[in-house]
């Protein structure tokens, strides 16, 4: 995995078996350049270039971004989607579709029998069973301890999602080292890798490129 960045005209070679860090002290650069990664996900343009075995990603679809691990989104759209999707998979396979056919089947025939208790007609239909899902799953249950949240966030977005890189703002200094080598092993397992931009540089090891206050590369 690749990432070119044509504001610093810096390539990183990204690697998922440690966090990728890109370290800008200079507080104008830092703050420009989390601007210019987030206006390049949501316009889709050239300033950020990831790519993987040379086939350029779509940054809307295989990156997600972290600017706060005190608000981590397990209920957001596309996490919700994702659910209802896999469990209505589940629900038509072979194994549950006898099942789910005969649910769909008796609530039909019970808002018909509630029907008899009203003084108008109703039409029920119950084709599309996504609806049904939607209904009775409110969300993601999570850990509160935030280390344990903030693993258990990046399976979900890569498990979930497919989810190929996870970009974090000002992320580390909220760890230990000794926790953040465990969030690499999980982000590890899971296949996703790890960019990180920060104002400093926190730990001694990791992929890193770092900038200093002159806009000098150092490392």
């Amino acid at each position: 995995m690749k990432v070119y960045i044509k504001f610093l005209e810096t390539r990183i070679d990204m690697t998922n078996t440690k966090a990728n860090v890109l370290v800008l002290e200079e507080p104008k650069t830092y703050r420009e350049v989390v601007q210019d990664i987030l206006c390049s996900i949501t316009e889709e343009n050239e300033q950020w270039i990831f790519s993987d075995n040379e086939k350029i990603l779509k940054k809307s679809i295989n990156l997600e971004v972290v600017d706060s691990i005190f608000s981590l989104n397990f209920d957001n759209k596309k996490i919700q989607k994702a659910v209802i999707e896999q469990l209505y998979n589940l629900a038509i396979d072979e194994v549950h579709y006898e099942k789910t056919t005969k649910l769909m089947n008796d609530i039909e025939a019970y808002i018909y029998e509630l029907e008899w208790g009203v003084e108008y007609n109703i039409e029920a239909s119950y084709e599309d069973f996504h609806n049904i899902i939607k209904a009775g799953v409110s969300g993601i249950l999570f850990p509160n301890n935030l280390l344990e949240k903030f693993n258990e966030y990046i399976k979900t977005v890569s498990r979930l999602l497919k989810i190929k890189v996870l970009i974090l703002i000002g992320v580390q200094g909220f760890f230990t080292e000794e926790e953040w080598r465990k969030i690499e092993m999980t982000a590890c397992y899971e296949g996703i890798y790890l960019l990180c931009l920060e104002n400093h540089d926190y730990f001694s090891e990791g992929n890193k490129i770092v900038f200093d206050l002159d806009n000098c590369r150092v490392v």
